[in-house]
This record gives structure tokens, sequence and C-alpha cells, in this order.
């Protein structure tokens, strides 16, 4: 670090905000762990490579455009996780064709989030009991800037996959199929889905980082359900409030129209995490009424089934609510004790070419119905962290789970969870789509010219151990950039929630 010393912390802060390819020269004292490799370079490390000691991985010769079927799959062992590995069944299947994308591409988010990085670096602090104060936009740590041997870095990694860039939130239709058993039926439940972020926005210097009428929520969600016929018209809101950075107590407002009752009913957000969605169950009860049960927490961050309604909702309701669908998207640092694993280099779907739902309803997906394989994986350098709950986990609520974040955008790559026996929950993947290679891609609003440059969160396929089943989400043309402020504004809205009918 004795050259950002000489240089400047302000060049060298831009230098690290966000991690580029480190040039072959680069000397080894600027270096983490995490730095890139360069653009196009198809040589990776392969296997999960631990901090103490790093030691050298066996390397294999890739090429972009280069496939693979399922027999030719142990070339590729070492760019797995080893939970993957071990249920690869679930994941890849005779017939497949994984076809090897671009090598560490430059996915970095735009100029103006690297700058609120920049501007407002050292102004984060992380309090005793692992909270975050201070923080105003951009990441909160560089990575550049993160320290493998602090004790806190896993933490720190985490604060930075909360606080990741993801545009303004997302919006679009979505598909959730649950799966019981290899020879299980796949029931899909279908909507569509939003999440404001309303606070810490990078976009909007001139409002302070702020948008209008976001009375101190960190970000607000909600979406509605189309089918299955008996949960048409169940909408929700789900507001986050930016206390939840301080306050591991706080917990969400949550609200919900009930089309039976027609009306708006509070629920509770105790035990919601992540982001709250009820889902559709088979094999559990008949799919005839709308699921209203309540859940557990998911230790991903992103356990929108562990929300439920409750109350006198229950008494018209069959059905329990299980995985949301977008699990591992949100995650709430304060609830958990981290640690920093390593760096693997893997593939990974993070830039999809293959299209799904609503494109094309009718792809293929293997048979267990969880695989994305026969699609373009990109090679992508990983930071791994564990987390462990630091409240008591009963039943299937995750106690542990290991998280892969692509080290320059943090977005999620894989998941897996174990309980508090230490018996595996459950493995998972998540899909991306690069924004800047996709046409017509909605702009800014008031501002065409200005980048989006993110990963759109298109699909996710988690394999439950513990059931021999799993579920599936397509979400293939998701976006990140919102629509006009007034759409937005209705949005925000628990009132807008009686308009369902």
């Amino acid at each position: 670090m004795r050259a950002c010393l000489l240089s400047g912390r302000l060049a060298c802060l831009m230098a690290g905000a966000f991690l580029v390819a480190a040039a072959p020269d680069a000397g080894a004292d600027t270096l983490r762990p995490w730095s890139l490799p360069p653009a196009d370079s198809c040589r990776p490390e392969g296997g999960l490579r631990g901090l103490a000691g790093q030691q050298d991985a066996p390397t294999v010769a890739l090429q972009s455009g280069e496939t693979f079927a399922v027999n030719q799959l142990e070339t590729l062992r070492n760019f797995l996780p080893a939970a993957v590995w071990e249920y690869r069944d679930r994941f890849f299947y005779e017939g497949m064709r994984l076809e090897i994308g671009a090598c560490f591409a430059d996915y970095s988010p735009p100029g103006f989030f690297q700058a609120a990085t920049v501007a407002n670096a050292g102004k984060t602090r992380l309090t005793e009991k692992g909270g975050l104060e201070g923080y105003v936009a951009g990441l909160p740590f560089a990575p550049g800037e993160i320290d493998p041997s602090d004790p806190r870095a896993a933490l720190q990694w985490a604060w930075d996959f909360e606080l990741r860039y993801q545009g303004a939130g997302f919006w679009g239709k979505f598909r959730t199929s649950d799966m019981v058993g290899r020879a299980g039926r796949a029931e899909p439940f279908m909507g569509e889905i939003f999440k404001v972020q309303t606070a810490f926005r990078a976009d909007r210097v001139d409002g302070k980082y702020e948008v209008s009428g976001s009375k101190g929520n960190h970000w607000v969600a909600g979406g509605q359900l189309f089918e299955p016929f008996d949960a048409r018209h169940y909408a929700w809101r789900q507001f986050r409030s930016v206390d939840h950075m301080t306050d591991p107590r706080r917990s969400d407002d949550v609200h919900a129209y009930l089309p039976n009752f027609r009306r708006v009913r509070r629920v509770s957000g105790a035990d919601v995490e992540g982001l709250y969605m009820p889902s559709f169950s088979v094999g559990v009860v008949q799919p005839t009424a709308l699921a209203v049960m309540g859940g557990g927490v998911d230790g991903a961050g992103g356990g929108g089934g562990a929300g439920g309604i409750g109350g006198a909702a229950a008494a018209a309701s069959s059905i329990t609510t299980k995985r949301s669908g977008f699990e591992g998207l949100e995650l709430r640092p304060l609830l958990h004790e981290f640690r920093l694993l390593g760096v693997q280099d893997v593939v990974a779907p993070i830039n999809a070419a293959t299209p799904a739902y609503p494109k094309d309803p009718e792809r293929e997906f293997g048979p267990w119905g969880l695989s994305f394989a026969s699609d373009r994986w990109d090679l992508r350098r990983a930071v791994v962290i564990e987390g462990r709950a630091k409240g008591t986990r009963s039943g299937d609520q995750a106690a542990r789970f290991v998280l892969h974040l692509d080290a320059q955008t943090l977005a999620p790559l894989y998941y897996a969870s174990w309980d508090a026996r230490d018996e595996q929950i459950d493995v998972g993947l998540h899909v991306g789509r690069w924004s800047e290679a996709r046409e017509d891609y909605r702009a800014w609003p008031g501002d065409a010219d200005r980048p989006v440059r993110v990963i759109d969160s298109v699909g996710a396929a988690y394999a439950n151990v513990m059931e021999d089943g799993g579920w599936r989400r397509e979400s293939w043309e998701i976006v990140s950039t919102p629509p006009d402020d007034g759409t937005v504004k209705r949005q925000l809205s628990v009132s807008n929630l009686t308009k369902r009918r």
C-alpha cells in the first residue's frame, strides 16, 4: 500500500473502489487475494484457496466458446463449490451443453456509483456489535481497502454485499416452480415483483442520495400474484427501515392485500430476513387456497418464504409457504457472525444467454427441473464467506451458510446452508444477465445517457437436500432501472394495495 501513500489516498481509493484486472507486473504489496486476473485471461486457478498460507491451486486452460457435456464435467470440478459438486446430478444432466463465456469480464458498476464510494470513503464505521454507522452511498468498504488479515474482513464483505450496486432496485415478472423429488411435478406460481431502493441511492446526489418520500426506509419491495387461480390478486408491500443497519431487532413492516377479505392486513415481519413473498408448495396440501402459514428465518438473507400471514387469513388457508424464489439477494449482517473462507475461481451463469420465462416459458431445465447448465457460464473470481446465526435456530432454519460472492460486482453466485445439527439444508446457484448486452434496456428516467451497467438477477435454482426436491425461479426480463417517479410513488404506497380488482 506504500504506492497509495505516495500517489495520494483519493487516487488509491479510485483504483481500489472496484476490483479491476491486475496488471501482470503489479507489485504484490498492492494486490489482494481477490484482485482480478487480466480480462480475457482464461487460465483460472481452481479450488477454494484459503487466505492463510494461500497455496497455488491447479491451473486449467479454458477457452471462451468451449463447450462441455455432462461426461466432461470432471474438468470443471475445481471451478464449482464443493456443495454444488456433491449434488451435481441436480444441476447438470445428460444432453446439457455448457458454454464457457467471457473470462473475468469487466462488469464493474457505472462511474457515478464508484464516485460515491470514493467521495464517502472513511465515513463508514463498524460498530462494536457489527452494525454500520456513517454510511452515505456507494460501497461502505472498497474491496481494494479490505485487509484480508482483519478479523472483521468477512463482515465488511457482508455489508458490501448488502449495499452493492443494484441500479435502483428491480422490476419484472417472475415464475417460481416448487419441485418435490425427481419425479415430482412442478407447480408454478407467477406474478410480478419489485424492489425500490429509497435510501443510499448513488444516482440521487442532488437529493441527498434519497428518493422523495423514502420516510427512513432503506428499500421498499412488493408485488402481486397472477397464478395459481386461488392466489390471484394477492399483493404485498415490505418496508425495510435504515434502522436495520444498527438494530438487529428492527423487523420489517409488511402489509398484504387478502382477496378473500378484500382488505389490507399487517403481516408479522419478525422472521423475515430477506425479501418477503408467499410461495406455493406442492406435496404438502392440495393447491386450493392461498398460502398463509408462518415460517422461520432464511439464513441466506433472502427468505421471503420465511414470513407468513397468520391471524384471520389462516382460517381460509391451506397451503404452506416455502422459499420465495428470491433468496440470497438480501442479507441482514447484524444477525450473523462471519468468517472469510477464501477465494475461488468459478464458472457461473452470471451473464446467461438462454431465455427463460417470460420470454421462453417452455425452456428445458433437466430431469430435476433445476438445471441452467445449457447456457453460457463465465469465469469469475469469487470471495467465499461463511455466516453463522447469532440466535438459536431450529428445524430447517439455517444456522450456517456459505455464500460465493462475485469479487467485482458482489452479485451472489452460489449458496449452501446447514441446520443447527450441521446437516445440509440446501444448495443453490444464481443466474445473472448483463444490462449492457441487452437491447432496448429501460433507460434511467430523465437521463437516457446515464449508464446502467448492472447484473440483473434473472434466475435461481436451489436443491432442497432435506426434502429431496427444490425450487426454480425465472425472471428473464427483469430490469434494475426505475419507472417514472409517479409510478414509483404509487408502488411505495400501502393504500395502493387495495386497488387489486
